[in-house]
């Protein structure tokens, strides 16, 4: 092409390139994308808010984590009509040195549990009501409350209910199987704790599957769980017999004492103890 010798030998000088207010060339990726880096990028909403609409947004954070400060001011989130949903394999929230505070607004605050429940672990969680009370509203179905397996210690200076409060009677009943018992010296069973249970049973089914596989179950109590004292003396249970156990003594603590009557007959215990809080 006559007098445009420069762009046959070099097309590149024919591209248009766009540079800043400081003379650089903006910055792209190998595919072409614009490419923003900042020591700090600054977005600022505008008076009535920001929204973001995409089909799908994905905020991948960094292998360190992701970190959000709000400022002076708070951070709000105002979620959609249908509610706002978070998953992950892992949720942590770390609050700062003064505590965590979740203001709810006048309409209160709800928590919708996924369908298998909603776990809070922690090594000490603290919920500190306000001066004017903490208020737990459960729905129409009620509200259920499931302890640990070593129990749900409420501990208050003093605990007011005030309302209804429903006349069903609390039960316990917790089960567990000692198979295989030659020891004829005998050892201790599990502990429990019976200050706060009105009224209890132990019951003890010798399910071996030797004829003449004997046990020998006593029951004990103490008052300080190091001190025991035999309430019922050495019981002989045979095979598929059962026993019952029950103490005519109120002291904090219970527990079962069995051994086997004969070493080379192994003896298995199904132990159940059961009892009502109210």
């Amino acid at each position: 092409m006559p007098n445009f010798k420069i762009f046959q030998d070099n097309p590149d000088y024919a591209r248009i390139k766009i540079f800043g207010n400081n003379n650089v060339a903006l910055n792209t990726d190998n595919s072409g994308n614009l490419a923003i880096t900042s020591t700090g990028l600054a977005i600022t909403a505008p008076a009535n808010g920001l929204t973001i609409t995409s089909t799908g947004l994905a905020i991948t954070a960094p292998a360190n984590g992701l970190t959000v400060t709000a400022s002076a001011d708070g951070l709000a989130i105002t979620p959609p009509a249908n509610g706002l949903t978070i998953t992950s394999t892992g949720l942590a929230i770390t609050a700062p040195a003064n505590g965590l505070t979740v203001t709810a607004s006048a309409d209160g605050l709800a928590i919708t549990p996924p369908a298998n429940g909603l776990t809070i672990t922690s090594t000490g969680l603290a919920i500190t009501a306000p001066a004017n009370g903490l208020t737990v509203t459960a729905s129409a179905d009620g509200l259920a409350i499931t302890p640990p397996t070593s129990g749900l210690l409420i501990t208050s200076t003093g605990l007011a209910v005030t309302g209804t409060i429903s006349t069903a009677l609390g039960t316990t009943d917790v089960s567990a199987v000692r198979a295989n018992i030659t020891d004829t010296a005998g050892s201790p069973d599990e502990t429990y704790n019976v200050l706060g249970i009105a009224s209890w049973t132990f019951g003890v089914v010798n399910n071996s599957t030797v004829a003449n596989a004997q046990a020998l179950v006593k029951l004990q109590v103490s008052p300080d769980g190091t001190h025991w004292i035999d309430e019922i003396s050495n019981t002989t249970i045979d095979q598929n017999s059962v026993k019952t156990f029950v103490a005519t003594t109120f002291v904090k603590y219970a527990r079962l004492y069995y051994s086997a009557v004969n070493a080379s007959s192994a003896v298995t215990l199904n132990i159940f103890f059961q009892g009502q809080t109210s």
